[in-house]
């Protein structure tokens, strides 16, 4: 191997220890809370704010999901070195993908809250909706968008199995992990080859993936945020909501490095100057974020047209214009002073402290595409038990999946994996050594 590679020549079999019964409860605890506040929204005054719950939950969750595994794709489609002890913790956020697909259904269960703008159109803007009957239809609306999730799902877990494989075959610290992986690895072909086959897989697929995630991604955002206003459209939405996907996908990422590097005694394989390109990644799709999100707004303020502007009006004025500063601040005016200089993005507790303002910050930005334009004017924020609690939920129901995964699969890509790309020369500790 080149003496200036950041892989080391000995890599170790490691996966997180199994869940501490504290921890597990924990879990439990919080898909508990949210359920509570399922039932406690639907018997309360407004049982509206049930659906807004769910629906903005899902969409921020599963936008996190699947924005980590498309960081994962990013960084192996363009062979990115100094990404190959990280990538895996992005690649864990598949594990959330069929809860989400099944989730969906649930969600839809509110579809005549959500879209009975459209789906009954009167008033002013009825002419506008019917000329949008072509779109605006339901259940084509719910065909169309469960066929996309499933799509953009499936080819994503297709790139996460084919990342998985090679570490596999022969591998595994108990019964449970040794069954799981002779189901992954069958049929092997022998290290080499596997290695080489899924490479191919892999970099045939990054680019399908990263256009289907624009384009089915942007479809959902469509359908099911920006369509809950139906008289308002913007040609810049969709790209903004699959932004801001990729941007929490990223900063959870820096979450999960920030946790488990520590914990798992992985401090020789995530190095400070993959801390510091991590950092970087994370101020830099900060920064990006604002960029789109101000030009879809400042070609909306200087048109003047009143049709447009309405969906930012709700949103600047009582009691929503509070929430608007909050998510400026939390995703880019205190990561970008915060993250700007060297020193901090070498810090796990830093990485790890401006991920959660973040992650916070895109979970108000979701709350913010679809309350404001469901929910009655009172002039009181509709943000309380049933939508924290539900969020509680969902976190539940992620941590699982997550937790499920680095306690399942090595956090680290084997020899035989890495070797597969430009020729190197690696050693490995004796398969299913569980060494901590």
């Amino acid at each position: 191997m080149a003496s200036h590679s950041i892989i080391p020549q000995r890599i170790p079999f490691r996966t997180a220890r199994p869940l501490s019964g504290a921890a597990t409860g924990l879990l439990v605890v919080l898909v508990l809370i949210g359920i509570g506040a399922a039932f406690l929204a639907r018997g309360g005054e407004d049982p509206g704010r049930l659906w807004q719950a769910l629906l903005f939950n899902w969409l921020f969750w599963s936008s996190l999901a699947i924005g980590m595994v498309m960081l994962a794709v990013a960084v192996q489609t363009v062979e990115a070195e100094w990404a190959w002890s990280v990538r895996r913790f992005a690649l864990g956020g598949a594990a959330f993908l069929p809860i989400s697909f099944i989730l969906l259904f649930v969600v839809f269960g509110g579809y005549e809250h959500y879209f009975h703008h459209w789906l009954h159109p009167e008033g002013e803007h009825a002419r506008v909706i019917l000329a949008k009957q072509a779109w605006l239809s339901w259940p084509g609306l719910a065909i169309r968008d469960v066929v996309a999730v499933a799509v953009l799902y499936g080819t994503a877990l297709v790139f996460t199995y084919h990342s998985l494989r090679p570490d596999l075959h022969g591998a595994g610290t108990d019964d449970r992990q040794r069954s799981l992986y002779r189901r992954f690895t069958g049929g092997w072909r022998g290290a080499a080859e596997e290695a080489r086959r899924s490479r191919k897989i892999m970099l045939a697929l990054g680019p399908i993936l990263g256009i289907l995630f624009a384009v089915l991604w942007g479809i959902v955002g469509v359908d099911m945020a920006m369509s809950v206003e139906p008289a308002w459209y913007s040609t810049m939405f969709p790209v903004a909501f699959f932004v801001a996907s990729f941007v929490s996908g990223i900063y959870a990422t820096g979450l999960a490095v920030a946790f488990f590097r520590s914990r798992l005694g992985l401090e020789e394989y995530i190095v400070p100057k993959q801390l510091h390109d991590l950092g970087k990644l994370m101020f830099a799709f900060s920064v990006f974020w604002m960029y789109i999100n101000w030009s879809q707004y400042v070609i909306i303020w200087y048109g003047q047209l009143p049709f447009e502007q309405v969906w930012f009006a709700k949103r600047l004025v009582h009691p929503y214009s509070d929430v608007t500063k909050a998510v400026v601040m939390l995703v880019f005016v205190l990561p970008f002073f915060g993250l700007v200089t060297r020193p901090p993005k070498k810090v796990p507790a830093i990485i790890g402290f401006f991920a959660v303002l973040v992650l916070i910050g895109i979970w108000l930005e979701r709350f913010m595409l679809v309350v404001p334009s469901l929910a009655e004017p009172t002039g009181h924020l509709p943000l309380g038990i049933p939508e924290i609690g539900i969020g509680l939920g969902f976190l539940g129901l992620f941590l699982a999946a997550y937790l499920w995964f680095v306690r399942s699969f090595p956090l680290l890509p084997s020899p035989a994996a890495l070797a597969a790309r430009p020729p190197s020369v690696f050693t490995v500790q004796t398969a299913g050594v569980h060494d901590h």
